[in-house]
């Protein structure tokens, strides 16, 4: 199995937070093939960035900045009370970007008021997604694409089974 990325070659996957499930669904997407180029990681906390650096090889970046624009997935894995403070110097560089939600209590109406973009899928990994026995429950917005849910699929596989539900 090796990660593919929806788009073109130079776009890339960005985490919104570094912190325990961002870094278990990254380090398996590493020990699959995928290259630590492949992501974009904003991390505001020092201590957090310095673990990605040294355990996954990625280097974060403490603030949002132009990069986050070759992002054709978002994944926002940030504590819920901390979702609006995060996504506002994001918005404008992933409005045109997949989201796909990590974060518990953030529903997917929130995400696309706050981020533009109306191609929001939401999950919430459980805590053995750490070690890749997890179990996510996935909820697509009606303007995911059957690709997209697939790119979904392929971000989350690290982290143990999904499964397609039609209410949020």
């Amino acid at each position: 199995w090796r990660p593919t990325l929806v788009g073109m070659s130079s776009s890339c996957i960005a985490f919104i937070g570094g912190g325990n499930m961002a870094a278990a669904i990254l380090g398996g997407l590493l020990r699959h093939g995928a290259a630590a180029e492949s992501f974009i990681v904003i991390e505001p906390f020092e201590p957090q960035r310095a673990r990605l650096r040294a355990d996954l090889g990625i280097a974060a970046l403490p603030a949002a900045d132009a990069s986050l624009a070759r992002a054709s997935t978002v994944v926002w894995a940030v504590k819920p009370q901390m979702f609006a403070q995060a996504a506002a110097p994001c918005a404008a560089q992933v409005s045109g970007a997949l989201q796909l939600s990590i974060m518990a209590g953030i529903r997917s109406d929130a995400i696309v008021a706050k981020t533009g973009s109306a191609r929001v899928v939401r999950s919430m990994p459980n805590t053995p997604a750490l070690i890749g026995r997890g179990i996510a429950a996935l909820f697509a917005r009606p303007g995911v694409s059957a690709t997209e849910r697939a790119e979904v699929e392929r971000v989350l596989a690290p982290t143990g089974s999904t499964l397609w539900v039609e209410r949020e």
